[in-house]
């Protein structure tokens, strides 16, 4: 028997203008295929973005776990290929987005915490990720029938046009003029392509495959140092958020949380002024200890947000915290690492 379910996990959205939202002005749904008779599982991307794949399932002694899977907009990669889904072993995963794009990295996650590491990995580990020298990411588990197809989409539905639309954001992230990601091949982005081509001393245009590659490669060697990136060393988990002017209008977004080791870019941006505030707050059990130095006030809210404006925090549902400045960037971009000491000290 065919059946479909959907479900849908949130992605926070890191820049403003790339992507409709609803989860900090950006999020991503994940939906959940299934047909019958499939003999592997298959993990689709119908995003515009080109993701990068870990994929988990228990073993003896631990979880295997492999990594990083590249998968470009439109194309379909067969995982966990040593996995029986005529048998009940689930199947975890985990993607991310490229680094290549404006507005930082992109996940799709949920809530099993697993081991990953920077690079390419092939390893079997529990979750004591801190002793193997690897990060944590938490990870969705599939089950049953659910693990035969898995498809990454976003709040617009590209479907088919995926390829196209994929194509548009990464000619975007790379300097080219695209005023819509759309998946729709018009003028503005066969011009766009024409640059590119132009730009890169190609006599005609590559396969769409070899295309999204030139691309990727383009936008990673312009935005890799850019932005605001965040490191833990606090030795608990923190959540950070950040505030910043865009057209005029004051901004503030948050969270991104980070385990105790790991890094995270919150906003994507070229900086070329310190002009931008972050905040943060370390969690330890329930309680939540929230970093000193502050300067500058923003509306927040306990769970994720997107609120403009700074002013009348209280009267539209929001909470008010002081953000600190970021320092002054370098190479358009910002590296804070926080430690305990941001936070008045040790944990207690």
């Amino acid at each position: 028997m065919t059946w479909m379910l959907d479900y849908c996990l949130r992605l926070s959205r890191l820049a403003r203008g790339l992507m409709s939202a609803c989860l900090l002005g950006l999020s991503s749904l994940i939906t959940l295929l299934s047909p019958g008779n499939a003999v592997a599982a298959d993990l689709c991307n119908q995003t515009s973005f080109v993701i990068e794949l870990a994929t988990g399932w228990p073993v003896d002694g631990g979880v295997a776990l492999e990594g990083w899977t590249r998968i470009r907009p439109g194309e379909c990669a067969n995982v966990a290929t040593e996995v029986d889904l005529d048998g009940d072993t689930q199947i975890f995963y985990y993607a991310k987005t490229s680094s290549a794009y404006l507005g930082g990295v992109r996940e799709w996650r949920g809530g099993i915490p697993l081991c990953v590491d920077e690079s390419d990995f092939d390893l079997v580990a529990n979750t004591r990720c801190d002793a193997l020298g690897l990060a944590s990411r938490d990870f969705i588990m599939r089950e049953g029938d659910d693990r035969e197809r898995t498809t990454l989409v976003e709040p617009t539905d590209f479907g088919s046009r995926a390829d196209e639309a994929g194509l548009q954001r990464l000619l975007q992230s790379a300097g080219y003029r695209i005023s819509s990601i759309d998946g729709y091949d018009g003028s503005q982005t066969r011009r766009a392509v024409a640059a590119f081509l132009e730009d890169a001393e190609l006599a005609t245009r590559p396969s769409d495959a070899r295309l999204i590659d030139a691309l990727e490669s383009r936008a990673l060697a312009r935005n890799a140092s850019s932005g605001l990136t965040v490191c833990n060393e606090s030795g608990y988990d923190i959540s950070a958020a950040y505030g910043h002017l865009v057209d005029d209008i004051w901004e503030s977004r948050g969270w991104w949380r980070m385990h105790t080791g790991e890094c995270a870019r919150i906003l994507g941006t070229r900086l070329e002024t310190a002009s931008q505030f972050f905040y943060a707050e370390r969690i330890i059990n329930e309680s939540r200890q929230t970093i000193t130095g502050g300067e500058q006030s923003f509306c927040y809210a306990p769970s994720r947000f997107l609120a403009e404006g700074r002013t009348n925090c209280s009267d539209r549902g929001y909470e008010t915290a002081n953000f600190r400045r970021i320092p002054e960037p370098v190479d358009g971009g910002v590296r804070v690492t926080l430690t305990g000491d941001d936070f008045g000290g040790t944990g207690q």
